[in-house]
């Protein structure tokens, strides 16, 4: 391919299952991959390393964090040759969408097309950017699309990222409602790392209560196409989750007003009602026509004084990254 292009997935985070100093394994997670929020990349050789289009900035940092990853791996890129990378689609970073991960693994992958390398694997993409410290949703995302759940980062210091413990297809008839009302960005990189060294460890309870939410109620409620049983399950464990991020975000959601969105989503019959990662994209679930879906749109945009863009509608990715040129 002399001119590749990789589109992404996005990608909705539901919720960590548990963290603390004497947590066997850290945080764990589910979360679904969707069409929206994703990422479009194309590249090519060129005589220096170059970007350009959205997160330009971001791409060039990305080029050289793989570049000295894969040095101290003794991986080929670390000399590969230069190449331009041009943005051609891009959602805004840290709103829950999972942004810069679907960017840095569709950079990797750019990267090792352009060199003639295989597609690396869940751990050697994790070595070769950075990602998958925390969550491994995005990572095994971006490989299989899908719901994916993952099972936690091993305590030892030599831990890879986090394992993929189930993936199942996503019912692509479930129509799923994006919100992003106004505020500030989630929290990222240091800000992210000081508000996690600050939460207090999640009892075990809690981590038997979503673990439990999670394996015999998202699971087998996505597998049995019941929308309802997938509702109950996830608005629980956003309640348990949204509790215990509270000390560090104000509240069970990032703001007041996603709070009385999320009510309203519950109120007009829509289920599994939460807010994806630090937010402040928020989610719902329904099965809907075209004109219902235009009819809730319109409804909250009005009531909530939402800009057009700020709600949509998209359905589940049930394949990870595609790459075509």
């Amino acid at each position: 391919m002399n001119r590749p292009e990789i589109r992404t997935p996005g990608r909705l985070h539901f919720g960590l299952l548990g963290w603390g100093p004497d947590a066997p394994r850290q945080f764990g997670g589910v979360g679904l991959m969707v069409e929206s929020g994703g990422i479009r990349i194309a590249g090519e050789r060129a005589p220096e390393w170059s970007a350009a289009g959205p997160l330009a900035s971001r791409v060039l940092a990305i080029l050289r964090e793989i570049r000295q990853l894969a040095a101290i791996a003794s991986h080929p890129l670390a000399s590969a040759a230069p190449c331009h990378v041009e943005v051609l689609e891009a959602s805004p970073e840290h709103v829950g969408l999972g942004v810069g991960t679907q960017l840095s693994l569709a950079v990797l992958r750019l990267m090792l097309e352009l060199e003639g390398l295989p597609p690396a694997d869940a751990p050697e993409m994790a070595r070769l950017t950075g990602r998958g410290r925390r969550s491994g949703i995005g990572l095994h995302g971006f490989l299989h699309g899908g719901l994916i759940v993952d099972g936690g980062r091993a305590s030892r210091a030599d831990a890879g990222p986090p394992p993929l413990v189930a993936r199942v297809a996503f019912p692509e008839d479930w129509s799923i409602l994006l919100i992003r009302p106004p505020g500030p960005q989630g929290r990222h990189g240091a800000e992210e790392r000081s508000a996690f060294s600050e939460l207090p460890p999640l009892p075990y309870r809690t981590t038997d209560r979503l673990c439990r939410l999670v394996l015999l109620g998202l699971v087998p409620a996505v597998l049995e196409r019941d929308l309802a049983a997938f509702g109950e399950a996830l608005s629980d464990l956003q309640r348990e989750v949204g509790r215990a991020f509270a000390p560090s975000q104000g509240g069970t959601y990032a703001s007041p007003q996603a709070e009385a969105i999320v009510e309203e989503l519950g109120r007009i019959g829509l289920v599994g009602a939460g807010q994806t990662s630090w937010g402040p994209t928020l989610y719902a679930f329904g099965r809907l026509g075209e004109r219902d879906r235009e009819r809730i749109g319109s409804s909250l945009r009005l009531g909530f004084q939402l800009s057009p863009s700020a709600v949509s509608w998209t359905t589940a990715a049930n394949r990870g990254a595609a790459i075509a040129g």
